[in-house]
């Protein structure tokens, strides 16, 4: 029997699809109500035929969202839209977790929205009720919190690249990194650059220096040093479908044996996987697992981090969250293989 029940709002995108099928095994989960605006009376097996006889709801209006009496939503709306189904949940009086697996609660300062996202915040009063939801830092405080704001997938990536020699304040100079990423991360919606004949057998850089993700990582680096290293970001759309294969290069500021620093850290993180040298894509697509590898040739180190963009980069991760809100452990659900080939 199970024993939670989770509703989707904006089931019908990458995120809340890809919620749905973890969801769908997880043995102590009940899928409640799907919500959508557009595709609203629709049945998501219809949209998605790969979930028949897998996830076979109704979805039904966003308006009627604030009837939800789930144990918890997960909130996978556009830009700008969460924050208002946020509201609309708690003023009708929503006992349940909330988890926000978009943009609207990352920053803790509603002031760093128009430079990093281009919009005010509606609802800044929300903000404080949230707690940022990068597992492997701040797991204690998200095992007490009733809301939870999902990181971006490229922020998920480049701060498990950095953050345990950022916390012990190894390097020396700036980071640079690059990372790829897959057409999935653009969401559902139709764009020039998003178009197959643009992205097949391309690749092309985009925001260098400027990704709205470097907002909420700034803010992580600032909690683990006072003084945190420059980021110098090149994101990267490659011509795949899922995951991001990112790499993160810096000089230390003395000699130490970095693989045994990042064993440490990680270590009772169950979702991170340390492989030898630098990892590769497949492994992690389809999964909520983090593989990270590294090069090191004296005080110079290359880390390379492979996550998907979908799991541990948006749904893998809200729902690694989830478990923890919920008292189970954090990999509850998430243990699935890769398609190998």
């Amino acid at each position: 029997m199970s024993r939670f029940t989770i509703s989707i709002a904006g089931a019908s995108g990458y995120t809340g699809l890809e919620a749905i099928r973890f969801l769908s095994f997880h043995p102590d989960i009940e899928i409640g109500n799907l919500y959508g605006d557009s595709s609203a009376g629709l049945v998501i097996s219809d949209i998605y035929p790969a979930l028949k006889g897998i996830c076979d709801l109704e979805i039904t209006s966003i308006d009627s969202l604030n009837d939800d009496r789930s144990d918890a939503v997960l909130l996978g709306l556009p830009h700008g839209k969460s924050a208002e189904a946020a509201s609309r949940l708690m003023e009708g009086g929503y006992e349940g977790r909330i988890i926000d697996m978009g943009s609207d609660f990352r920053l803790r300062d509603a002031g760093g929205y128009p430079q990093w996202y281009g919009y005010e915040h509606a609802y800044p009063g929300l903000i404080p009720h949230f707690v940022y939801g990068l597992t492997e830092v701040y797991r204690s405080e998200i095992s007490r919190a009733k809301n939870v704001a999902n990181p971006g997938c490229f922020a998920s990536a480049l701060q498990l690249a950095i953050v345990p020699a950022v916390k012990s304040g190894i390097i020396s100079g700036p980071v640079h990194i690059t990372g790829i990423t897959g057409s999935t991360g653009s969401g559902a919606s139709h764009s020039s650059t998003t178009h197959f004949s643009t992205r097949f057998a391309n690749f092309r850089a985009y925001k260098v220096f400027g990704h709205q993700h470097l907002g909420e990582v700034k803010q992580t680096m600032a909690d683990l040093s006072g003084n945190p290293p420059e980021l110098l970001f090149v994101p990267v759309s490659g011509p795949i479908t899922r995951g991001i294969w990112l790499t993160a290069s810096f000089v230390l500021g003395r000699d130490e044996e970095l693989e045994d620093l990042y064993a440490s850290f990680y270590r009772g993180s169950p979702l991170v996987r340390l492989r030898t040298g630098l990892p590769e894509l497949k492994p992690v697509v389809g999964t909520a697992f983090t593989d990270i590898g590294m090069v090191q040739q004296g005080r110079n180190v290359v880390v390379g981090v492979a996550i998907d963009n979908l799991g541990k980069g948006a749904a893998g991760q809200a729902i690694q969250n989830l478990n923890l809100m919920l008292g189970m452990p954090e990999e509850r659900g998430l243990i699935v293989p890769p398609v190998v080939f």
